[in-house]
């Protein structure tokens, strides 16, 4: 009666979850931000709604999501491990040095031959892949759980429900992995092997700045200022459902910035925009219109999983460690603390919103570094020969 009284009466329903989240992605996507709706929409698709989407609303509780986060943990996922059933296929069928080719894995393992020719390539070069975990990794089920938790707070306001069952639940802890990130030398090989590359430019951007791949894909001509040697960084180009879309803006609010690039790299966009400029001059008025720095010959900006793909057929021809194409941001920032350069200054320049979360990511960058910090700093207070006099007879 007293929740009558102040208007927070919740009338019994039948609801079910999915029904509500229908309901709830209508009613929210003209308020987010249309990767994050996008990607909550497939997470609720394919791991929430195939699991609990026909429990009752008012009737879903604390262990019914624990159960859940359990299960993703654990067989949660969807895509079947393809690229390891291809490669135990090529090995074990190896007669005389004389390997399958790509049509024999197709058809074997039921890929496509486009999916069969890159895994081939990659074998070829001596890149194994690793069997792939049957259960989502944690930091999935944490997205998972913050869709949830947000779209049980609007339920909560709208009278759906009495409560939300997420707050009372903690997702699993994120794991502090340390991604895989390519040293000096191998940075230098891929350049090297890369350096006849449409893009061999944009690898280069990527590995001496370590901005994200939509910003990259994303950046505009007017953005870069070769003469003062800057670039800014503003426009995305993301992928939602699988098509490339332009968003204004950055990833977080760090993101959007003028950050400086050195001459090697200055020079080598210098030289790409006088190759552009021809293609453009070709094609007249048949250029696609947009001011892309990094196109197709026609004008075209390219699709930032093209890119990608692109960079792991490079990588695995040069017989390359097989990182992402976000690892390359890694190992900037990586190669950037090996040499000095102040973690505040790396931070700021790839576009980390806090920097407190950049030092833990590269705690262990910096702590290599303790050593010759302490010796450093005592050369500095000391000076030469002060150890002699305060050395024990």
């Amino acid at each position: 009666m007293r929740e009558a009284d102040q208007g927070r009466a919740v009338r019994p329903s039948t609801r079910t979850v999915a029904q509500f989240l229908t309901e709830w992605f209508v009613a929210v996507e003209a308020s987010m931000d249309a990767t994050t709706w996008q990607n909550w929409k497939d997470y609720a698709k394919s791991y929430v709604v195939p699991h609990i989407g026909a429990e009752k609303l008012q009737r879903l509780d604390e262990p019914q999501l624990l159960r859940l986060y359990a299960k993703l943990l654990t067989e949660g996922r969807i895509k079947k491990d393809r690229n390891f059933a291809m490669y135990r296929y090529w090995l074990t069928h190896k007669v005389d040095a004389a390997p399958p080719g790509p049509r024999d894995v197709s058809n074997a393992c039921g890929t496509t031959i486009h999916a069969a020719r890159a895994a081939v390539r990659r074998y070829q070069a001596g890149i194994v892949p690793q069997r792939v975990d049957p259960g989502l990794a944690p930091k999935t089920v944490r997205n998972i759980h913050a869709m949830i938790h947000r779209a049980l707070v609007d339920a909560v306001a709208w009278k759906y429900t009495a409560n939300n069952p997420a707050s009372n639940v903690r997702p699993p802890k994120r794991s502090r992995a340390r991604r895989t990130v390519w040293n000096r030398d191998d940075i230098q090989k891929f350049l090297r092997a890369s350096s006849r590359d449409r893009f061999a430019a944009l690898f280069l951007l990527e590995l001496t700045t370590g901005i994200r791949r939509g910003q990259i894909c994303g950046l505009r001509w007017y953005d870069v200022d070769l003469d003062a040697r800057e670039i800014t960084v503003h426009d995305n180009r993301v992928v939602i459902g699988g098509h490339a879309r332009d968003k204004a803006g950055g990833k977080t609010q760090n993101a959007d910035q003028t950050i400086a690039i050195d001459r090697t790299t200055s020079a080598a966009l210098e030289k790409w925009r006088e190759l552009q400029n021809e293609e453009r001059e070709f094609f007249g008025t048949d250029y696609h219109p947009g001011n892309y720095v990094f196109t197709f010959q026609d004008g075209r900006p390219p699709h930032p999983d093209s890119i990608r793909q692109r960079f792991d057929r490079l990588a695995a021809a040069a017989g390359l460690e097989r990182i992402t194409f976000h690892d390359l941001r890694h190992s900037y920032a990586t190669a950037a603390l090996k040499a000095g350069v102040s973690p505040k200054i790396v931070s700021e320049r790839i576009g980390h919103a806090d920097v407190g979360f950049f030092l833990q990511t590269y705690a262990h960058v910096l702590k290599n570094d303790d050593s010759e910090a302490a010796e450093q700093a005592a050369a500095f207070l000391f000076g030469d020969g002060f150890g002699s006099s305060i050395a024990p007879d």
